[in-house]
């Protein structure tokens, strides 16, 4: 007997949870500072992790977006 997959649909991201983190790295050629995003689900089955963003303003703007988006806190 196979199981079968429970769909998933846009809105089902709202329901996830969990914390959206923001942190600085550094480009170890040029030495400019980066940031990543990173979003884990409350059960941890989910994760997300940004490209660099060099600008930190952008970087708090699209934490708090994906935070919203997928109902979690931004923590720095």
């Amino acid at each position: 007997m196979t199981a079968r997959r429970m769909r998933i649909f846009a809105n089902d991201v709202r329901r996830l949870g969990g914390t959206v983190t923001i942190s600085a790295g550094r480009d170890r050629v040029e030495g400019s500072t980066y940031f990543t995003i990173r979003h884990v689900s409350r059960g941890g089955d989910v994760a997300f992790e940004s490209r660099p963003i060099t600008d930190e303003d952008q970087a708090l703007r699209a934490a708090a977006v994906l935070a919203e988006f997928t109902g979690s806190e931004v923590r720095r």
